[in-house]
């Protein structure tokens, strides 16, 4: 009477992760090549979404610096060059990136002297050096009343002045507001408006741009994941393939199908942690230097939001460890269902 077969031991993981660290270290060769493979891949990826960021950030403040230096033409060109001349500020609330700008570029064209106003105090107010003389005050009529312009700043509420006995007082000097979007109530009818509203063909076209450009990143970006996995398949193929003596003489001596599965995905997994930690630093530096080449070192980094950069670093090495493990899942399961008799009969 044939005996009862005894369960087979089942080997633990730590002894699959020193096989595997040992396979690699054996075939350094054909590992590198797999390890480059993932990281040109991930390096590629990367670099995409770097150029993203890059490209956002420096146009982003581009846009605010021409926006910035288009508000001060348009508040010349009413009122006359303001060099010695007398200017009143009202901050009504926190300034944006854009106004902040823009009153660099106006302490740049040299006033005389500068009345502030600030009707909520200290928040994001403007930082004015010291060679120009600032007067601060909390009433707005007096600080209105001797300026040759005023500019409002911020969208707060506006201050409680009776806009059109000043306005006829200021001998029909300008009031110019930053934003259009300023509060209407008690504005003088005579005031001008700094801020450029676009039209809705232009909010059209940009709209229509920024989908074409995002299918043409989505296309780039699948066409490098489908490369990647390609490329590990293929590098794990042959490695099972090299390997048919060693897993039919491993089968043999009690090892489980399980546990050859496992070999083969942490040789993958260990490749894919490296080769995304080295694409990923690759390409975010290969789009920085790219950019900081064309624009400046000092823009690029002024502008990039490094917060959105580690993030789609994160992004890119989870990417390039799941495609990794996905693409040597096939390898693997062939692996283990190789019949060990097989295996060993094997010339490869």
């Amino acid at each position: 009477m044939p005996s009862e077969i005894q369960s087979q031991a089942r080997l633990p993981l730590s002894v699959a992760l020193e096989v595997a660290v040992q396979g690699i270290k054996i075939r350094i060769g054909r590992s590198v090549i797999t390890l480059m493979g993932i990281a040109l891949g991930i390096a590629f990826l990367m670099s995409i979404l770097m150029a993203q960021a890059c490209r956002k950030g420096v146009a982003a403040e581009m846009n605010i610096r021409a926006e910035a230096q288009r508000m001060l033409s348009f508040l010349v060109a009413e009122t006359g060059p303001l060099r010695g001349r007398k200017l009143a500020i009202i901050q009504s609330g926190i300034l944006d990136q854009r106004e902040l700008r823009f009153v660099e570029k106006l302490l740049k064209e040299a006033p005389s002297q500068i009345a502030l106003v600030q009707m909520k105090a200290s928040e994001g107010a403007p930082h004015f050096p010291q060679n120009v003389p600032i007067s601060r005050t909390s009433d707005p009529a007096s600080a209105l009343k001797d300026a040759d312009a005023t500019v409002v700043l911020g969208a707060g509420t506006l201050p409680e002045i009776n806009w059109s006995a000043l306005m006829s007082v200021m001998r029909k000097r300008i009031v110019a507001f930053s934003r259009a979007a300023q509060s209407q109530a008690g504005r003088p009818n005579d005031s001008i408006t700094l801020e450029y509203m676009p039209k809705e063909e232009e909010i059209a076209e940009i709209n229509a741009e920024a989908r074409r450009s995002a299918f043409r990143t989505i296309w780039i970006v699948v066409i490098s994941l489908l490369v990647t996995v390609i490329g590990v398949s293929n590098a794990m193929l042959m490695s099972v393939t090299e390997r048919f003596r060693e897993i039919g003489t491993m089968k043999c001596l009690g090892a489980l199908s399980r546990f050859i599965r496992q070999l083969f995905l942490m040789e993958s997994l260990m490749m894919g942690v490296v080769g995304s930690a080295i694409g990923s630093v690759f390409g975010a530096l290969f789009s920085y230097v790219v950019f900081g080449a064309a624009y400046g070192f000092g823009l690029v980094a002024l502008s990039v939001r490094w917060t959105w950069v580690g993030g789609a670093v994160i992004a890119s090495m989870t990417a390039g460890i799941l495609l990794a493990v996905v693409a040597a899942i096939y390898p693997a399961g062939f692996a283990a269902r190789m019949v060990p008799a097989t295996a060993l009969r094997s010339n490869v």
